[in-house]
């Protein structure tokens, strides 16, 4: 639940013209599974997918039919799960919270609350072509200039002869 998808699944229940893939171990979590089984497997807008492999095909089929993610974690370190979806082209919704910075090409939920979902999902959905295309390339080339390993082991070893520099 602090990862938001009760809100999500609430939303969603509430806009059938609206489309959502729910990933993630979903089953691993009986209480929370028993408390939206009827969002999760009984809403016709809603489908619940589980566990994806990143490498799997399953995954590419998704992201291709999909215009973004909607995250809205209340505790996060960094979302490993929204930069995947970035380095995806999918426009992010998030919380402040999901601890990626989205700002220049998502958009970024202050609440968290149903209503404040909705509304982010329609202006999504609202996008002309062009504006969905710049917003997914930019999500696309932030994560490919600030999430990579490469990008990881540059910061790393800056922290590390920083700290070996102050001694």
């Amino acid at each position: 639940m602090h990862k938001g998808l009760d809100l999500v699944l609430e939303a969603f229940a509430e806009m059938p013209d609206m489309n959502l893939t729910v990933c993630g171990p979903v089953s691993a979590e009986k209480d929370f599974e028993r408390v939206y089984y009827k969002e999760l497997y009984n809403t016709s807008n809603i489908r619940t997918v589980g566990w994806v492999d990143i490498g799997a095909p399953a995954f590419a089929e998704i992201t291709k039919n999909s215009i973004g993610l909607i995250y809205p974690s209340c505790s996060e370190g960094q979302s490993g799960g929204v930069l995947t979806c970035l380095h995806a082209s999918l426009i992010p919704v998030v919380s402040y919270e999901s601890g990626v910075s989205v700002d220049d090409f998502g958009v970024v939920l202050k609440q968290s609350s149903i209503a404040e979902i909705k509304n982010a999902v329609r202006a999504v959905s609202n996008l002309t072509a062009q504006q969905a295309k710049s917003m997914a390339r930019k999500a696309w080339e932030y994560a490919t200039a600030n999430h990579t390993r490469e990008a990881f082991s540059r910061e790393y070893n800056k922290a590390i002869s920083t700290i070996m520099g102050s001694n």
